[in-house]
């Protein structure tokens, strides 16, 4: 695959599954200044991909490829961060930031705790098998930071608490049902229940970067397994030559 093929890939998939500064502006229903000061005050993060004329590129997962980047970059993000630039309305940026961690803590915890697989998604919260909410608070805001750093940008469709805590614990259910992929069979009670949890993982993500897919959940938690259960292909394996 030659570069020019790998970064039209890339470009296609960065237009479809996220967006330019000036479109996440209007997004929010503000002007791209307000965007800016949020994410220079740690409300909302910036760029989750960057692309520059020569073919150079980077995000915040798998850092920078293609060599030294020159000229003017292109920068894309995340289309779920509208919503907390909606929510951020007459609020100072650092009001903002302030706000919105509260919330993404406050619901984290609380749907942590009702959350059946929380105990092998975030064992760090369980003290002697018993939830902990002091430490389910912690866990939260690293999550909170993932979000602000980008991680979760190239992974998660929104940046809320539901999808953090569903990505974390179906993709550490599957690891279990199969024994990190290695187990020879499944029983057919076993093939369903692995299909159900497999559905939520991916209906809470995206599909990842060509170059990233095959190293990251997706492609190591849902196409590696279907493959291996003999139970199908997702369309984005079938779709992208980069993919095994």
């Amino acid at each position: 695959m030659s570069e020019i093929s790998d970064i039209a890939q890339l470009t296609h998939y960065l237009k479809r599954h996220f967006v330019a500064l000036g479109e996440l502006a209007a997004l929010g229903g503000v002007v791209e200044a307000r965007v800016i000061a949020l994410i220079e005050a740690r409300a909302i993060p910036g760029p989750i991909y960057s692309l520059w004329p020569n073919g150079a590129f980077s995000s915040p997962i798998g850092g920078s490829h293609a060599g030294p980047p020159s000229g003017t970059p292109i920068h894309w993000y995340a289309p779920a961060a509208a919503w907390w630039v909606r929510r951020a309305q007459a609020l100072s940026p650092n009001a903002c930031a302030c706000a919105f961690e509260t919330h993404f803590v406050n619901d984290f915890v609380t749907r942590l705790a009702a959350e059946p697989a929380g105990h092998l998604g975030y064992p760090q919260v369980y003290l002697a098998g018993t939830f902990d909410p002091a430490a389910a608070t912690l866990a939260a805001r690293s999550e909170w930071q993932d979000w602000l750093d980008g991680g979760y940008g190239v992974c998660l469709r929104h940046a809320d608490a539901y999808h953090a805590i569903t990505k974390t614990c179906r993709r550490a259910e599957v690891l279990a049902m199969t024994d990190h992929g290695q187990m020879p069979t499944l029983s057919e009670a076993q093939m369903g229940k692995l299909l159900t949890v497999m559905e939520e993982l991916d209906s809470v993500m995206l599909p990842f970067a060509p170059h990233q897919r095959p190293h990251g959940t997706p492609g190591l938690w849902i196409d590696s397994i279907l493959a291996r259960y003999g139970l199908g292909r997702t369309r984005e394996l079938a779709a992208s030559p980069l993919l095994p």
